[in-house]
């Protein structure tokens, strides 16, 4: 199950660093810019090829060096399954965009191949943003869960962007003439019809790939957040909104709103406006909660979703939660509620704090604490 080694070569301030974390709980504590939140981001480069502090991976490798590598090892007891045990490794430099992945010592092109052999959760600072953030955000949020479900969501996203960017283009290009002769030809008509059969089918696909993953994990989200605070539980609604009016068809609403899209000059409505809805007694979360409650809110979204990748796959060992500096977030009493539901997932867990005696109430059997300096 668990990450046996991590190294990391030119990670930030991280020159080389060696890290040998528990099976199950890690606290990794030191004062701010030692470089703690590095070990969760070579974890999360290593898995994704990417960093979750910056857009730039450039930025994590050591401003005095040209690359970075970082490599892990993962261990399993399940002898019948080939990738039970399993060696990666990745390389990023600042001369070559792509990255360096490598499987068992085999270099591999697919990040997929990567993505399917570890579930990967992540809870930072920055993730407090998802209900105030536009829905481009939640929308992200959702996918993430859908990619791991459903084989073809990600190239019937691909498909349905470029359709959409084709009639885009088209409405863009008719909407002067329009706004200014209030009609437009026969033949620009038949032109963005010729697209709309492939859209609606596309964009019908991915609506229900997306209502599909908020139902599922709709009862762990209410099951965690009960266990936080049961009046919290009893107000908050999960809504979707599917990105235009539920009581017509997509190709009904196409057809009804083609003169708006034309003065627009795009496609107002669609799965790509669609978003995850999060009420408190039926107006937005985002406008009546305090900050803690957001807090909490948000933390058992992201658990819930998490908890549901988990489950998908019974006989897949490799589960890892990185956590940067959530004690900050929480207060001592939701801290505990926190690790309490922790201790019911099969996963390995990362924490970094710059306090280590906030995590005292833990027992010392079931963690390893791993001082940064």
């Amino acid at each position: 199950m668990p990450l046996e080694i991590l190294k990391i070569l030119n990670g930030r301030n991280l020159k080389e660093y060696t890290l040998n974390p528990h099976p199950s709980l890690n606290i990794i504590y030191g004062d701010n810019g030692v470089g703690k939140t590095t070990i969760l981001e070579s974890v999360y480069l290593l898995l994704r090829s990417r960093t979750f502090r910056s857009s730039k991976y450039k930025n994590f490798i050591n401003q005095d060096e040209n690359s970075c590598t970082v490599f892990a090892r993962f261990s399993s007891n399940n002898v019948s399954n080939s990738f039970g045990s399993f060696s990666l490794g990745i390389k990023r430099s600042k001369d070559f965009a792509q990255p360096i992945l490598h499987l068992n010592s085999k270099k591999i092109n697919s990040l997929s191949t990567i993505t399917h052999l570890v579930v990967l959760g992540l809870i930072t600072p920055e993730s407090f943003n998802l209900l105030d953030a536009g829905p481009a955000v939640r929308r992200k949020f959702i996918d993430w869960g859908v990619f791991h479900v459903e084989p073809k969501f990600l190239s019937d996203w691909r498909s349905y962007k470029k359709i959409l960017s084709s009639r885009n283009s088209l409405l863009s290009k008719y909407s002067k003439s329009y706004r200014n002769l209030n009609k437009i030809t026969k033949e620009q008509t038949n032109n963005l019809d010729c697209w709309v059969p492939q859209l609606v089918i596309l964009n019908n696909k991915l609506n229900d790939y997306r209502r599909k993953q908020i139902d599922l994990i709709k009862p762990f989200f209410y099951e965690y957040l009960n266990k936080f605070s049961e009046g919290l539980s009893d107000d908050i609604i999960l809504t979707y909104y599917q990105g235009w009016n539920k009581d017509l068809s997509y190709e009904e609403f196409l057809i009804a709103k083609l003169k708006e899209d034309l003065l627009s000059g795009f496609t107002r409505y669609g799965t790509h406006r669609s978003e995850l809805r999060i009420q408190y007694k039926k107006n937005l979360a985002r406008d009546i909660l305090s900050r803690g409650q957001k807090k909490i809110v948000i933390i058992c979204l992201i658990l819930a979703q998490f908890r549901f990748l988990i489950d998908l796959d019974e006989s897949r060992e490799h589960n890892l939660l990185l956590l940067d500096d959530i004690d900050s977030e929480l207060d001592s009493n939701n801290l505990r509620i926190f690790f309490d539901i922790l201790k019911t997932f099969k996963a390995q867990i990362l924490v970094t704090t710059t306090n280590s005696s906030k995590y005292e109430f833990l027992d010392e059997e079931l963690h390893l604490m791993f001082h940064i300096e």
